[in-house]
């Protein structure tokens, strides 16, 4: 089938927030009313999360729905298109958890959109715990049509930015793997500058000398 210069104009969105932001629950509730509107859609998600043993998107406040492994090996053109050929093409395309996504499938995504006229909406992180961007968000805003923020509040008040990795002392982490699946008990959305404060914190109590404290 060819589907090149559809009729119906499609787009790619990414929405980026930090932990917490509500984004899953964003995305669900998106998808609650294209189902009650009656418009064709499917939920998308890589495997990376391996928190959940069943192929679902479910977010803190305990919602969840039905969703499509991606693979890191995952040829999302090929995929989707599959998809069209046996269930019919497809308004929507909702992904959860899109910083995971490798660059190669977000460029796959934009085909979709751009020879199908299928809409993408992305949600995800923007930067990892040390500040840096995820490669998928970063491809994700070299590429998407929509750019738009899922604000929330750092408990000083100020908005969040950084998704902060603690250890179970609260001790804000810098070192470790970029990517270690977790919750509260392991992250912590904060401002720039709560972050900096902690970081500096930690750096003081790491040099200082315990033993000369004790001969003192």
């Amino acid at each position: 089938m060819n589907y090149e210069n559809p009729i119906r104009k499609g787009k790619l969105y990414f929405r980026y927030g930090t932990m917490g932001s509500a984004k899953t629950a964003m995305l669900l509730t998106t998808a609650y009313n294209f189902e009650e509107r009656g418009m064709d859609y499917i939920c998308m998600k890589p495997i990376v999360d391996n928190r959940e043993k069943d192929s679902v998107i479910r977010s803190r406040i305990g919602i969840e729905r039905r969703c499509s492994w991606i693979y890191p090996e995952s040829d999302m053109y090929k995929m989707l298109t599959e998809v069209f050929d046996t269930e019919g093409l497809k308004e929507w395309i909702l992904i959860d958890e899109a910083q995971f996504l490798s660059p190669e499938q977000v460029d796959q995504l934009a085909r979709i959109v751009d020879n199908f006229g299928v809409n993408v909406l992305c949600y995800g992180l923007r930067t990892d715990f040390q500040s840096h961007l995820f490669d998928g968000s970063r491809r994700l805003f070299e590429i998407a049509d929509t750019i738009d923020e899922v604000k929330s509040t750092c408990t000083c008040g100020r908005k969040t930015i950084i998704n902060a990795r603690i250890d179970r002392a609260g001790n804000v982490v810098m070192d470790g793997e970029q990517v270690e699946i977790g919750g509260n008990d392991k992250y912590m959305a904060m401002c720039r500058r709560c972050w900096a404060k902690r970081r500096c914190e930690r750096d003081r109590i790491e040099s200082l000398d315990f033993g000369d404290i004790e001969k003192g």
